[in-house]
């Protein structure tokens, strides 16, 4: 049982790490790509990746499990990643990452609803220290300011992918994960076509400048780390190994002061550690009765 449950950690932590490098990456993507394109073409890139494990599975597809790969698809490529990408563009880009960093919120309510998982006390206070934490991590006073409607498409965002995440557990019981990241992102993919020919965007647009990178964010980030948060998820319960999004941004600004010189500040710091806190306290469990006697 502590075995499965490390493995479960560990799937979570490589998650978390590949994750958190997706700001890193798609800032040096800026100008070269349009950030719908990238969405696009990063998933779809993943989806195909995956495609030859999940034919050699030959796994036994019904067409309600097509259409549940469908919504999961554009729950998460088209609605989530759409919407984060629009918040973006109308208002603050931090306070769209504070936005969609606090998903365990939500997945913490879908949890409950659709799994039946408790709400308990450490959760609770590992959600209030996480957010406190994210803010200071990633808010930036200055110019500019955000929109009731980037707002609200930041929410969506943050809800869709709390959606996401608890829906991708309860099918992962019955289907391998990689059968589900891999068709659900390939069809995700197809559905933004739509949206880039409605923006006047070329659907098939790759950068040369950009290609290991976008190759990065399609394999790595869309294909893999997909498979691994799943497959966490699949060990833990849904609520606690969502949490582990608030380590998001922390991990994300130790890589940006490695990879782009970046400084780090007191506040950050101060956020770092209020979402260490969070996570130790949601991890903690007390000592049984029996463990403290003998």
């Amino acid at each position: 049982m502590v075995d499965t449950k490390l493995k479960g950690y560990f799937y979570l932590g490589i998650t978390i790490l590949i994750f958190s490098t997706l700001e890193v990456v798609s800032s040096s993507l800026k100008g070269l790509i349009h950030p719908t394109q990238l969405i696009f073409i990063r998933f779809l890139i993943g989806g195909l990746a995956l495609l030859p494990w999940v034919i050699a599975k030959k796994e036994k597809i019904s067409v309600k499990d097509w259409m549940f790969f469908a919504g999961l698809g554009i729950l998460n490529t088209v609605i989530s990643m759409g919407s984060l990408q629009l918040a973006i563009s109308m208002g603050k880009a931090s306070t769209a990452a504070i936005l969609i960093s606090s998903n365990p919120i939500f997945v913490v309510m879908f949890s409950y609803l659709l799994l039946k998982e408790k709400i308990t006390k450490n959760s609770i206070i590992c959600m209030i220290l996480g957010i406190i934490g994210i803010t200071l991590i990633i808010y930036k006073g200055g110019s500019g300011g955000d929109t009731a409607m980037s707002l609200f498409l930041g929410i969506v965002a943050s809800l869709t992918f709390g959606l996401y995440s608890v829906l991708g557990k309860m099918k992962a019981d019955n289907i391998s994960s990689i059968t589900m990241i891999s068709l659900s992102a390939i069809i995700g993919a197809i559905c933004t076509i739509p949206l880039l020919l409605y923006m006047g965007l070329p659907v098939l647009y790759f950068p040369r400048e950009g290609f290991f990178r976008i190759m990065y964010l399609g394999l790595i980030l869309s294909g893999f780390a997909y498979i691994t948060f799943i497959e966490a998820l699949k060990i833990l319960s849904a609520s606690k190994g969502s949490m582990v999004f608030f380590l998001k941004p922390a991990v994300a600004t130790v890589l940006a002061v490695i990879f782009l010189g970046e400084k780090i500040s007191a506040k950050t710091i101060l956020g770092m550690a209020f979402v260490a806190a969070g996570i130790l306290i949601n991890f903690y469990k007390k000592p049984s009765a029996d463990a403290s006697k003998s």
